[in-house]
Parts: structure tokens; C-alpha cells; sequence
């Protein structure tokens, strides 16, 4: 599973399994976020502030903003080291870096994130302050170079509508984190997939999404190979909006 050093860091070694992989057999950025958020998870049960401990007071974590850059990607059946740790808490928002290594230590990418932890009834965020006061941060460097920040609003053209299906929901009762960027991912072609791989995304998570509800992806293109995007629910309600950079496809190596 993983251990907390006195460090206040989080470590886990996993092995990269044939359903965290894509047709080229390398991990998709969707999957290294799953990743990410799994050890922020397995970290937050550890120091007693995990889904458990909340759901007894009627709270819930909820990820509101979320960078990742990737240097390299891993392969089907390599080992690799994930560390995450949390930084000082700011305002109402819990901050948390992530890096990921390959099992002779060298870099692959990381992570920067903002959580807020939310009250199950009326969605409004809640002082946490006094929930995280017992918790020891890790060190207060950012693993990417730069925090997630905010993404304006654009105007872009409809490239892919879908639906929020029953594998799409998690254990809050909403689309998790994580399928949004599958959906990103999803709006590129399949060719351009065979010959591009994301160097890097960033999310801002405006609003949840049910099963059921219907959403369109826009996109349009900032710069070469700088795509924004937004999702917007059926009604109008805009639920995320991203910006992802790629690159041509290689390997880890």
C-alpha cells in the first residue's frame, strides 16, 4: 500500500499493470492522475483525516484544481515510485504535491493540487484549519515548479458530447476526478493519439457531474499544441475547464 515517513511524506512503489495502459503500452495521463489522487487517498487514511473520518462528520474532500506535467511515461509491467506530500493549507484550500520516478529514481513527472473539504449537505466549504492542525505537512517545495492556477473562461467550438455512465461515478456520487481528463483525451482523434502524447495538463473542477447527465467537450487551440478546453453539463452548467500542452509520443526512456 505505501508509508508515511517523519518526513510527512507518503511513499508507495506500485507495478504498472496492462489496464493502466493504452494501445502503445504506456500509461495514459488519465491514469497518472488516478494514481495521484489513490496515494493522496491512501495519505489522508493514514493521518486519520481520510474518506471514513470525514463521512462521520458529514464532510467530503473535493479536488478543485489539479496540474500535472510528465517528463516520460512508464510501461506495462515497469515499477515505479510515487511520493506525495501535504504543504501549509491556505485560506479554505489543502494544498498536496505529487512526483513519480521510475524505479532507478529517475523523474517521470508530478503534480501540484488544491482540496477543499466540503459539507455533505449544503456543499459549502468548510474551515479546515482545525482539521489538518495535528497533521504534519511535508516539505513546502512545489514538485513541478508551479502551483495549478486559474483558467479563464473561452470561446470553442463543441468537439465531442457524452454521457456520465454508471463506471464514471465514484464513491462521493459524482464523476470522478480523474474521467474528466479521459474525456479530454477522448475528444482527440485516435491518429492524433498514435502520434502525440499530453506533456501536461491543468483542470479546474467547477461543479460535479451525476450519472446520467449529458456533457460536450470544447476545445480550442491557444498556441501550437496548447489546446483549452471546457465541459459543460445539458443545461449549460460549466463543470471543468483544462488546458492541456502535448508533444510528440515517446517513451519513458
Amino acid at each position: 500500500m505505501g508509508s508515511a515517513g517523519h518526513d510527512g511524506v507518503w511513499r508507495e512503489e506500485l507495478r504498472l499493470h496492462s489496464y493502466d495502459v493504452d494501445f502503445t503500452q504506456m500509461v495514459s495521463i488519465e491514469t497518472i492522475c488516478r494514481l495521484f489522487l489513490e496515494a493522496a487517498w491512501n495519505h489522508a487514511e493514514a493521518l486519520g483525516v481520510g474518506f471514513a473520518h470525514l463521512a462521520e462528520r458529514q464532510r467530503l474532500w473535493v479536488l478543485v484544481r489539479l496540474l500535472i506535467k510528465m517528463e516520460g511515461y512508464p510501461r506495462w509491467g515497469e515499477t515505479v515510485r510515487l511520493i506525495t506530500w501535504p504543504r501549509a493549507a491556505r485560506s479554505v484550500f489543502a494544498l498536496r504535491e505529487f512526483e513519480l520516478t521510475d524505479s532507478s529514481g529517475k523523474q517521470l513527472g508530478g503534480g501540484s493540487s488544491a482540496w477543499v473539504v466540503l459539507d455533505a449537505n449544503t456543499k459549502k466549504p468548510q474551515r479546515i484549519q482545525k482539521l489538518l492542525s495535528g497533521i504534519r505537512t511535508g516539505p513546502e517545495q512545489l514538485a513541478v515548479g508551479a502551483e495549478p492556477s486559474k483558467i479563464e473562461s473561452f470561446g470553442g467550438s463543441t468537439v465531442l458530447t457524452t454521457r456520465a455512465h454508471y463506471s464514471d461515478v465514484d464513491l462521493n456520487g459524482h464523476v470522478n476526478s480523474g474521467r474528466y481528463i479521459g474525456w479530454l483525451l477522448d475528444s482527440y482523434s485516435f491518429d492524433f493519439h498514435k502520434t502525440h502524447q499530453a506533456q501536461s495538463v491543468e483542470i479546474n473542477y467547477l461543479g460535479e457531474t451525476r450519472g446520467g447527465e449529458t456533457l460536450s467537450i470544447g476545445a480550442a487551440e491557444q498556441a501550437p499544441g496548447t489546446w483549452q478546453h471546457a465541459i459543460v453539463k445539458s443545461d449549460g452548467t460549466e463543470v471543468c475547464r483544462a488546458r492541456m500542452v502535448w508533444g510528440e509520443k515517446r517513451c519513458a526512456g
